[in-house]
């Protein structure tokens, strides 16, 4: 029972972080499966926390009182990930495309939802770090057993001793790895916020085409309409149908496919 406990937490924490990994990368999954991604973070978020429900509440009646400094640490992590979940699921909601709210300050949203996915993110990470040994050793044990079997058998006698342990480089390849992937997703979701935040200030100081009707403004216009450049041709007409999308000039279309 025991052996079927672990393996299935560390099966559900993996997917976990898969998906909230993969919600970073919007132009691999699509807005539509994003908002579903996130869906399904926050279902197997709530799952989680009722399989662990017995220590958390344990730990909640006991956390002021007589515990160790290591279980409060696990405590205040395991809390700020669930903030930061909520965040996320909150905000989305919000400027999804389900809701399809009508957003004076859709940008300032977007930008609350990318910093909490970020920081969440970070957060994971450090949890990661804090439970390595058990991510290792369960997966040692329960996930990989045919391959550790494999390896150890053609391995000598005394370096299979050797390598039964966990040490500093268990823990660096596993961090290492983490981070690597971490940063990658953290450094996509920066290039957005930047980005959308460039692209707002840039909306507001430069104006937009003008549509002037006297017959002598016509030919200038032509001409400035002809050798303008469209940074998007796809023509955006909605927030959240792209990462990219602003509309700073209120012309209900995405500044991005606007001549500059």
């Amino acid at each position: 029972m025991k052996t079927n406990k672990q393996k299935h937490n560390w099966l559900i924490d993996v997917a976990l972080f898969v998906g909230l990994l993969l919600s970073f990368w919007l132009e691999l999954t699509g807005v539509p499966l994003h908002q579903w991604l996130g869906v399904a973070l926050g279902v197997g978020a709530g799952y989680h926390l009722l399989t662990h429900w017995t220590w958390v509440k344990s730990m909640t009646n006991r956390f002021l009182k007589q515990t160790s400094g290591q279980a409060r640490l696990y405590y205040v992590i395991d809390a700020t990930v669930l903030i930061g979940l909520a965040a996320i699921i909150v905000t989305g909601l919000i400027i999804s495309t389900w809701l399809d709210l009508t957003l004076t300050d859709f940008a300032m949203w977007k930008s609350l939802h990318i910093i909490a996915s970020i920081s969440t993110l970070v957060v994971v990470v450090v949890k990661i770090g804090l439970h390595w040994r058990w991510v290792i050793t369960t997966a040692r044990r329960y996930i990989f057993t045919t391959v550790v079997a494999l390896v150890r058998q053609s391995q000598p006698a005394s370096m299979v001793r050797a390598s039964g342990g966990l040490g500093r480089r268990e823990f660096l390849r596993l961090m290492g790895g983490m981070s690597v992937v971490a940063v990658i997703a953290a450094g996509s979701a920066l290039d957005a916020l930047t980005q959308s935040a460039s692209l707002t200030a840039a909306g507001t100081t430069t104006p937009g085409t003008s549509t002037s009707a006297s017959s002598g403004m016509v030919s200038a216009q032509q001409q400035t309409v002809s050798t303008c450049t469209v940074r998007c041709p796809k023509g955006c007409s909605y927030p959240g149908q792209c990462r990219r999308y602003t509309d700073s000039n209120n012309t209900g279309r995405c500044d991005l496919g606007e001549c500059v």
